[in-house]
């Protein structure tokens, strides 16, 4: 596997520069406020929708509470995961020249994981339940690593999307925003380590192919899979049912409202702004040939 040792030097600096006893890194409150919105309007999953005009400002705020606690629940199981692949991968041969770089981002991995636990059970008592995709059968180890990356660098520019939004919104209460721009900063450089190495997994399958197109597509498909399954978790009922806003919304289950607002012709525009930019990379990559899967999945 070939990665950029300059890469991998810098990365490495940074986060050493960077780092900080995370258990100082926040002054916590007694309570956060449920007046205002706890993240912008406009990464609410009703935004523009009829039914995010019919409601009131207070229950936009309460949706964004509950929606906020899903995007911090997203965040605890999808570092559970992402922790369990890279230790179970740091030792092997192919990682040798990530290695030292692996350690760190356990390291800060386990921070996030720390803070995104503690606010959702200090201020609201519970995180909700969350899965990673499904793993497909694979043709080798080189392609379930392939995907397993793909899947942890899908999901970090997904959450960071909402980060960075919120880490810069002066509005927001402040243990929110310093949250999110904390685990944007420190995503930022995972985002480009997980870019390095699924470009270089991508090479080594190629080159290793009796039949390149029909890899290529083959791996289309399942990387479109998990583009489809994050936008999904965008739209969580139970958001919805804690929320209480579902019937004012204009549905009569949170189920209901999940699935229509999921499949709404009017939000496809904003999963395609939303993940752009990681589709954009695997276009980049050649893993998929355009981008326009986006407003279809």
């Amino acid at each position: 596997m070939s990665i950029s040792v300059g890469l991998l030097d810098r990365l490495i600096t940074l986060s050493r520069r960077s780092r900080c006893d995370i258990s100082d890194r926040f002054a916590w409150p007694a309570a956060v406020s449920t007046r205002k919105l706890w993240c912008d309007e406009e990464l609410l999953s009703t935004f523009g929708t009829g039914a995010h005009d019919r409601l009131t400002r207070d229950d936009l705020a309460a949706l964004s509470k509950w929606e906020a606690v899903n995007f911090f629940s997203l965040n605890v199981y999808g570092i559970k995961d992402a922790m369990a692949f890279l230790c179970k991968k740091m030792y092997e041969d192919r990682y040798i020249p990530t290695r030292e770089y692996m350690h760190i981002f356990l390291a800060e991995e386990n921070d996030h994981l720390w803070f995104f636990a503690k606010f959702c059970i200090d201020y609201v008592g519970k995180i909700y339940s969350s899965r990673w995709p499904r793993t497909e059968e694979t043709t080798s180890d080189l392609e379930e690593d392939f995907l397993m990356f793909s899947s942890i660098l899908i999901f970090e520019e997904f959450v960071d999307f909402y980060n960075k939004r919120v880490g810069d919104n002066l509005e927001v209460e402040p243990i929110l925003r310093d949250i999110n721009y904390q685990h944007h900063i420190d995503e930022s450089r995972h985002v480009s380590f997980g870019r390095e190495v699924v470009r270089a997994l991508f090479a080594d399958i190629m080159e290793s192919s009796t039949n390149p197109d029909a890899t290529r597509a083959a791996l289309e498909k399942k990387i479109i899979n998990r583009f489809t399954y994050f936008i999904t978790m965008m739209y969580n009922p139970s958001t919805y049912e804690d929320s209480q806003v579902y019937t004012r919304a204009g549905f009569q289950s949170a189920f209901q409202m999940r699935n229509e607002l999921r499949n709404a012709p009017e939000r496809r525009q904003h999963h395609h702004r939303w993940f752009q930019r990681t589709a954009e990379f695997f276009r980049r990559t050649g893993v998929v040939r355009d981008t326009g899967f986006l407003l279809s999945c």
